[in-house]
């Protein structure tokens, strides 16, 4: 079922299932921890309906519902926790009491019909399982790279691949423009002179080695002073000249502007980013597994579509939703969050950015892991028709109106329990991680009831594989950050599509080397090292 082929391990499972005489399939992923992590899952909001992100699970309502006949609510045995599958030279006596100790973790409710608050209906029957995989989770491509992107051996490439000679073009062209204007209010001096080709590549490396060096935030005085930070920012450029042209730096002409915004608050940069992002689409092919998740870019100035979202470091500043690769964390898509100006067609906002982002992997059947602000059951049904032909795995919110009460009810619930129930191609899991939470999970990756030997949901143990590729992207663009102060937010996404072409020339570059059969360096010696030797050539 999974889009992966079977690993000895998985086949030893499988003839294991067999002789149990369980109808769920294997499990796809080995097993994290037999203990349950609260931040392993997205958490809910109250009951509200508004698209705000809430990070707090909260307590389901305890409704009276319909318990099972048998006391299903008992505590699992702890040995069966403990208990990994069985091996070729175990009995079967031990292998059926493991199959016996994980029915356990199951609760079965007494109807076979489950039925959302606004009538949407669910079988808690499980499905018959079929011996062939489903026509959703049949994949037709390989991962990897693409177009020219496999010759390339200097940092300056792969990082100058993204940053084209078109984008370099467009912000030669109106840089010079602006400090042709303020050239008029200066006297002749060597700083205010046009900026050059091979000066704007010294000003990316500037930017790109602040952020190996974590000296992003430095003030432009220790920045280029040879007794705090070295001689290296100083033998690119002078400070005066550094501090001249972020300041002078335009990716627009300024005369058309005020039309152009009416239009798109984002034309200030939307020329570079459009080209920035396609350059991203058609360089890598992503695997399997993709993830939809939001990036938070600090920022306080003033902004038309600037946010708030307390649950975030920063806080405050541009929110972009990002489409990363589960593996490598390649960045595939993006686009800034616009707020009421984002142009969404008449769709919910959430359903709009999976749309709109998936548009380069329509009718891969590729799964798509998202939380809870994404996730709906309209947007699976749709997902798997033409044109998209995807398959989500998510967290879902309580509060939608296609969830059983069943599915809710904390009331009896043991901790570890799970619930399922079913509508065609859409597995609806509720889990019960502790006492009194409840988490609700839904996929059409997924077939039947399907229990770890650690009592955890196959569900639950993928999702937790796939859900971190943009967190983990998010925190390397943190961990190594060229953003530095300003008041302008186009330079703030400018310094974030630095961030993101280093990331991703970082992805290319390890998966050459690895094709090699070679080690590739860490990120930092692959920006440190790699700048370094290339600006010992002259500029």
């Amino acid at each position: 079922m999974f889009k992966q082929p079977l690993t000895q391990t998985e086949i030893e499972e499988e003839i294991r299932r067999i002789m149990c005489g369980e109808d769920s399939e294997p499990d796809p992923f080995e097993d994290s921890g037999s203990d349950w992590e609260e931040d392993n899952l997205e958490p809910e909001p109250e009951d509200s309906d508004d698209e705000s992100d809430d990070d707090n699970i909260v307590i389901a309502p305890e409704t009276p519902v319909c318990i099972p006949q048998r006391n299903l609510f008992q505590d699992p045995p702890t040995a069966a926790r403990e208990q990994t599958p069985a091996e070729g030279g175990e009995s079967e006596t031990n292998i059926l009491e493991v199959c016996s100790s994980l029915h356990q973790y199951l609760i079965k409710p007494n109807k076979t019909s489950l039925t959302g608050k606004n009538g949407h209906k669910w079988s808690a029957k499980v499905p018959a399982k079929c011996k062939r995989t489903a026509a959703r989770n049949i994949i037709h491509f390989i991962p990897g790279l693409k177009g020219n992107t496999n010759n390339y051996s200097m940092f300056d490439e792969y990082f100058l691949h993204f940053f084209s000679n078109d984008i370099l073009d467009i912000i030669l062209q109106h840089t010079n423009a602006e400090i042709a204007r303020r050239a008029q209010k200066y006297q002749s001096h060597a700083n205010i002179s046009e900026i050059t080709k091979n000066e704007l590549k010294a000003l990316f490396a500037i930017l790109i080695m602040s952020a190996a060096n974590k000296d992003n935030h430095l003030s432009m005085k220790h920045m280029f002073n040879t007794n705090i930070s070295g001689k290296f920012y100083r033998a690119c450029m002078s400070g005066e000249r550094f501090f001249f042209l972020l300041n002078c730096l335009r990716f627009d002409n300024k005369e058309t502007r005020q039309e152009r915004v009416l239009k798109d608050p984002l034309a200030h940069i939307r020329e570079i980013w459009d080209i920035f992002i396609t350059t991203c689409r058609s360089s890598y092919t992503p695997s399997s597994y993709l993830t939809i998740d939001e990036q938070l870019v600090g920022f306080r100035g003033r902004c038309p579509f600037k946010i708030y979202i307390p649950n975030k470091p920063s806080k405050y500043g541009i929110k972009i939703v990002m489409l990363c690769d589960s593996s490598s964390k390649y960045m595939i898509d993006a686009d800034p969050y616009l707020g009421k100006l984002t142009k969404r067609n008449g769709l919910p906002l959430a359903s709009y950015y999976v749309k709109e982002l998936t548009k380069s992997v329509h009718g891969s059947n590729r799964n798509v892991t998202m939380d809870n602000w994404f996730t709906s059951v309209p947007l699976a049904d749709e997902l798997l028709k033409d044109p998209y032909k995807l398959t989500i795995l998510g967290t879902l919110r309580k509060n939608k109106k296609e969830i059983p009460t069943e599915l809710l009810n904390v009331k009896g619930r043991n901790p570890n329990t799970s619930m399922f129930c079913y509508d065609r191609q859409k597995t609806l899991l509720s889990y019960m991680p502790k006492r009194q939470k409840i988490v609700l999970l839904l996929s059409t990756l997924h077939e039947g009831a399907e229990i770890t030997a650690t009592g955890k949901p196959a569900i639950i143990q993928n999702y937790n594989q796939t859900k971190g590729g943009v967190d983990t992207f998010d925190q390397m663009c943190s961990n190594m950050n060229s953003c530095r102060k300003t008041r302008r937010w186009p330079m703030v996404i400018f310094y974030d599509m630095i961030n993101i072409g280093s990331i991703n020339s970082y992805a290319i570059y390890s998966i050459n080397t690895l094709n090699m059969n070679k080690k590739p360096l860490s990120r930092y010696q692959f920006d440190y090292d790699r700048i370094s030797d290339d600006l010992d050539q002259p500029i």
